[in-house]
């Protein structure tokens, strides 16, 4: 017994961290629900929004299935919906009916939900300093995991099954790469049917053998997939996605609040043409993505490099770019912040390998970006556009083709501590 309960617990001391956070969790939000008497006015002791009945956007599903079974169209049909709202996911949620999903199952599938999220986060985040166990529960306690688990978001499906996709692939023999970029291509053509914005995922191949053909191969299957599943809805569920240019974090937001500071004259231009904000935002990511390739050797002593063979690695470069590719796109709820996890876990792991002040400064900004309420201030969209910036440059320095000797030195070292 001991000779195996030795191994269990050595695995067991890093998680202890992300254990920790999900327990604070599930104690806030009990004290919650006694002290105020029912589970909804629990989260008004977070002062988050509350919404009844619970889980509103697992109802968009929920209730968009009792709208096709009862023979009508929810992306046109608004009554079945208790906000009236009209069906804005791809069409393959719709299919839960066959399973038997419908509105009466909405709190188990909300509660699923956040099952999955506080699982895949015991998977990804391992933390030995307390400097990383400090990230691991500043991350999973966040504004931005409390808001995600309260509307019952699907985004934390998608974030889930990126999380143990990859850690599946990773566990395939080494010597079969053909199988895992098969099975890495796949796991983002299906992240790409359920969400669309995965699509940017490809990119995990573009340090590897012909990687811009792979990448091109990889982005073109998945967008194949979604058009084949979603046939003549795609164009009526994207219409139908909201676009309030005043949520939490993205491009409007941010140069909204910069132009308010800087030019208050200029805001009325800003507002009658928000895509004018998405252009400046690739503009910004095209001169970082140049300035990544001047100063490379410079930069990779501020940020870590990423491991493009690695379970931890690929999440990471995958979230970087969802979360830049929303940022580009103009503004967004913060629960797809969710998807900066792996960045901050890959951050906890170079901690882990060689303790130093580089992962704390770059994980400050997204924390603080994960912890702070919006307000539509300067001083509260700075960390919004530095994490932008943190996140193309990171990504830019990594993607390019080669590495340097100190590079390629270290990273034997950290791929050794992801396999234990």
């Amino acid at each position: 017994m001991r000779k195996f309960a030795g191994p269990l617990v050595s695995r067991m001391i890093p998680r202890i961290p992300a254990l920790a956070a999900v327990a604070t969790i599930l104690l806030i939000l009990g004290i919650g629900a006694l002290k105020q008497g029912n589970p909804t006015a629990a989260w008004h002791v977070l002062h988050l929004p509350s919404t009844s009945p619970h889980f509103i956007d697992t109802h968009t599903v929920t209730n968009s299935i009792d709208c096709v079974l009862a023979g009508q169209d929810p992306f046109t049909i608004r009554t079945f919906d208790p906000w009236h709202r009209l069906y804005n996911y791809p069409p393959i949620w719709l299919d839960l009916r066959y399973l038997g999903i419908t509105s009466r199952s909405s709190t188990l599938m909300g509660t699923t939900l956040a099952l999955l999220t506080a699982a895949s986060s015991l998977l990804l985040f391992r933390a030995t300093t307390w400097a990383g166990a400090a990230i691991v529960f500043l991350a999973l306690t966040s504004r931005i995991v409390f808001f995600a688990i309260e509307l019952g978001n699907i985004d934390q499906f998608v974030f889930a099954l990126l999380v143990f996709g990859f850690f599946l692939i990773d566990r395939l023999p080494p010597h079969r790469n053909t199988l895992n970029g098969i099975l890495s291509g796949l796991l983002i053509a299906v992240l790409t049917i359920l969400k669309v914005y995965p699509v940017v995922g490809a990119i995990i191949f573009l340090r590897s053998r012909r990687g811009l053909l792979k990448t091109i191969l990889a982005a073109t299957v998945a967008i194949a997939a979604l058009v084949l599943t979603s046939g003549p809805k795609l164009p009526i569920f994207l219409a139908n996605t909201p676009r309030d240019y005043m949520m939490s974090f993205g491009s409007f937001p941010f140069f909204l609040a910069l132009v308010n500071a800087i030019l208050p004259s200029s805001q009325s231009r800003l507002l009658l043409h928000p895509n004018a904000a998405s252009i400046g935002a690739i503009v910004i990511a095209a001169v970082l993505l140049t300035a990544s390739l001047l100063f490379r050797n410079r930069l990779v002593q501020f940020l870590p490099r990423l491991d493009f063979d690695h379970a931890r690695g690929r999440i990471a470069i995958c979230g970087l770019a969802i979360f830049s590719l929303a940022f580009i796109f103009g503004a967004n709820y913060n629960y797809r912040l969710l998807f900066l996890f792996g960045a901050l876990a890959y951050l906890v792991e170079d901690l882990n390998n060689n303790p130093s002040r580089r992962p704390l400064l770059i994980a400050a900004p997204i924390l603080f970006l994960m912890w702070a309420p919006f307000k539509l201030t300067l001083i509260h969209e700075i960390p919004d556009g530095l994490v932008f910036v943190l996140a193309i440059t990171w990504l830019g320095t990594s993607l390019l083709p080669r590495a340097s000797q100190r590079e390629n030195a270290a990273l034997p070292q950290l791929r050794t501590l992801q396999s234990n």
